[in-house]
């Protein structure tokens, strides 16, 4: 018995314009997110000691939504377009990292990517995850 083949809804995207819409998203989120940490860092009376967990929070959180977002918008694929948004959202960090300057040592850097690529990559497999999957029964 042969498959169907696999037929798109009207709402949902391509591949790159998911990635166009989820990536970008994920960054204001978490650029929001970085906006209320910082309020409160700033209602701290020693913030010195919050920024440097709040950062990684906001990497972390920043690196799942760039794969979650993505793979929510495409319904399909999530570990190949999870992977891909956090592809795309280390070459970002990698260039803006090479403009700014940064004062981060080398060694963090290297960790730091491989683990944006392997959190997004687990938010694209959560996000293109099936939930209302049926399965038949075997009639006995």
């Amino acid at each position: 018995m042969k498959s169907k083949p696999f037929a798109k809804s009207r709402s949902e995207r391509g591949f790159a314009g998911s990635l166009a819409r989820g990536v970008p998203l994920a960054l204001v989120c978490s650029g929001l997110t970085l906006l209320l940490l910082s309020f409160l860092c700033y209602k701290n009376a020693d913030p010195s000691k919050l920024i440097r967990p709040f950062a990684a929070a906001i990497l972390v959180f920043a690196a799942f939504l760039s794969g979650f977002l993505p793979a929510r918008f495409y319904k399909r694929k999530g570990l190949l377009i999870g992977l891909t948004g956090g592809a795309v959202l280390a070459l970002l960090f990698a260039v803006l990292s090479l403009i700014l300057a940064g004062n981060a040592p080398a060694a963090a850097r290297w960790i730091e990517y491989p683990a944006i690529l392997l959190l997004s990559t687990f938010g694209g497999l959560l996000g293109g995850a099936k939930r209302h999957v049926r399965r038949r029964r075997p009639r006995f």
